[in-house]
């Protein structure tokens, strides 16, 4: 909270205002979610249709945290493959709702951050389940990263709706509930998965499974096929196959795309059986535009920041976080040709929002500073001073 009572110096308030403003005051996240929503839709318009539906994306986070006051705070596994933070984590695990939109001008995807909820650990509960009959159970996983895409499913009034997730997601408690629902996912699988062709009338009437695949095998077994595909804003051509079979628990048949890797396989799957090879293998490289946007709530917009006891307060703040992410990243769509947005640096992305937030303090300083306190002379030739200004203004 003294983060964002000191960068919002603008504003006459104390501390214990902002505090309130989260734990206390009456407002819904959940409405300006569903505002955030059609802010989207009615700014980006077709950009947020991807091969003819909307496509969301879900990840999980893990936030450090060493008190003991916040609910649902314990030891985490670390998945990541950075060695010094060790193989646990004391903290929160998170998961992370995104929309992701295809921007034409800059030739690649990007994701809008909506809606996030704590994942309940076995050792420090945060979420319980009540079942009609009064039983209480702990929540599982799937129990906190479903209510996250019917919302948005509810909200998109019933629209076409895809899921693209991680290898961790694609089992059947996940993908079978999405699937009665109407909401397809495109997902990994593991190496060494297997599947079943449907039975061939030479099996036993009653055979529920015809023959048996290793999936990564299908590169040997099935002609290859050398297509074209958008990758990380590039055009690739990779090579690939295609089988639609079944899947251990998945309660219909699959569209199987396996592509040749550096070192082995790349084993993707969609129950959008209407998808085309090369769209799987584009939808799912779309997915790692949240890890990109993971990381500049983290750096840019202090997700991780957080020191509220209070659960209400602390879902208030990340999703205050991801409606600052967003309403940054609109600007940066329709605002990049501006005057007051400098050139980009050799070097930078122009997505990159360290440059954006360069811009806004520039203008800032220049266009509503100057006129109370003086007008900085010659703004462009004193960059370093102006740096200095900036870095302790912030």
């Amino acid at each position: 909270m003294s983060r964002v009572a000191n960068t919002c110096f603008f504003v006459d308030r104390h501390l214990a205002s902002w505090e309130r403003f989260l734990a206390e005051n009456r407002w819904a996240p959940i409405a300006i979610f569903g505002t955030l929503l059609k802010t989207l839709q009615a700014k980006l318009d077709d950009s947020l249709q991807v091969h003819g539906a909307y496509l969301s994306v879900v990840d999980t986070l893990l936030i450090a945290k060493n008190g003991n006051k916040m609910l649902g705070i314990q030891r985490w596994k670390e998945h990541s493959d950075n060695a010094d933070r060790g193989d646990r984590i004391r903290g929160h695990h998170w998961a992370i709702l995104g929309l992701i939109s295809f921007s034409q001008e800059w030739g690649r995807y990007f994701c809008f951050p909506l809606l996030m909820q704590l994942i309940s650990g076995q050792l420090n509960p945060s979420l319980i389940m009540v079942d009609p009959a009064g039983v209480a159970t702990l929540a599982s996983i799937w129990d906190s990263v479903h209510p996250l895409i019917y919302q948005l499913h509810q909200h998109l009034n019933g629209a076409a709706l895809r899921v693209v997730v991680d290898a961790y997601f694609s089992k059947a408690p996940f993908v079978n509930p999405l699937v009665e629902k109407g909401i397809h996912v495109v997902s990994k699988l593991r190496h060494d998965a297997v599947g079943w062709d449907d039975p061939s009338p030479q099996q036993r009437s009653d055979a529920k499974r015809g023959k048996k695949w290793q999936l990564a095998h299908l590169l040997t077994h099935l002609p290859t096929e050398a297509v074209s595909v958008q990758l990380y804003g590039k055009t690739v051509i990779v090579h690939a196959v295609c089988h639609t079979l079944w899947l251990r628990g998945f309660n219909q048949k699959v569209k199987v795309v396996v592509v040749e890797g550096l070192k082995k396989p790349i084993i993707l799957f969609a129950t959008d059986l209407s998808l085309s090879m090369v769209q799987i293998i584009e939808i799912y490289g779309a997915r790692f535009v949240v890890e990109l946007a993971i990381r500049d709530l983290k750096e840019y917009f202090g997700l991780a920041d957080y020191q509220c006891y209070l659960t209400t307060a602390i879902h208030r703040f990340v999703h205050l976080a991801c409606l600052a992410f967003c309403l940054y990243r609109l600007i940066q769509f329709q605002q990049q040709h501006l005057s007051w947005l400098p050139p980009v640096p050799k070097g930078i992305s122009p997505t990159s929002f360290a440059h954006l937030r360069q811009g806004l303090q520039h203008f800032i300083f220049g266009r509503i500073l100057s006129p109370q306190f003086g007008e900085i002379p010659n703004l462009q030739d004193n960059t370093s001073e102006l740096e200095a200004i900036l870095r302790i203004a912030a």
